[in-house]
């Protein structure tokens, strides 16, 4: 098996796209691996779905599992399409999801890992900033959201948090019975209004029970 060959089933490419070549660099401590689409294949609108002519490229780059000890690095040119409706817009790629530098592969061992450990002791192991992880574990919390759908609950908890010597405030709201958070958000300590149906995170809530509420003193 060729080195294009193997990556293609390690990364589990599929048409329109496939490994291109692979390149070793032992001094820059990676393996870089060149994705290609093919030229006739049809794009679409990721907004509506609509068959688009291609507008151009743009050059991307990701990280994905390490190769051994050395870093793996994706390189594709991602087509951008012209919708009728929605201007210029960059066509999604099926291993990473828009606007990362991290394949879903990578992003998830990065959030095994912060199940394990705090920020900074993830960001050291995988030689990532702080940002960086950050931004990981937002992008799973927002999948996360987006796979939830509306909740019927019966016990919501609403506690008000101080932190940073008290001067800031964050409102938790959490389902009492299947302990788990529903909702955080940051807030003036001067009082909080909550709306429990719908919001700028996703997904539904319908409390049919009791609504128990807690505030930093």
């Amino acid at each position: 098996m060729r080195d294009h060959e193997l990556y293609a089933t390690i990364l589990g490419v599929e048409a329109p796209w496939t490994v291109e070549r692979v390149e070793l660099d032992v001094a820059g401590g990676a393996v870089h691996v060149w994705l290609a689409r093919r030229e006739d294949a049809a794009a679409q609108c990721p907004e509506c779905q609509t068959a688009c002519p291609i507008y151009d490229h743009r050059e991307r780059e990701w990280r994905h599992l390490d190769t051994c000890q050395l870093q793996t690095r994706l390189h594709a040119r991602v087509p951008r399409v012209e919708c009728p409706t929605h201007g210029v817009v960059q066509t999604p790629v099926p291993w990473a999801t828009p606007g990362s530098k991290f394949t879903l592969l990578f992003e998830r061992l990065a959030i095994d890992w912060l199940r394990e450990a705090a920020v900074t002791a993830v960001a050291r192991q995988l030689k990532l900033g702080w940002d960086a992880v950050w931004g990981i574990e937002r992008r799973a919390v927002a999948r996360g959201l987006e796979r939830r759908g509306t909740l019927q609950l019966r016990y919501v908890g609403v506690d008000e948090k101080s932190f940073q010597r008290r001067h800031d405030y964050v409102t938790v709201v959490s389902d009492l019975e299947g302990r788990r958070v529903l909702l955080r958000r940051r807030l003036c300590p001067t009082g909080v209004t909550l709306s429990i149906g719908g919001g700028p995170d996703g997904g539904q809530a319908r409390a049919a029970g009791d609504i128990s509420l807690a505030r930093a003193q």
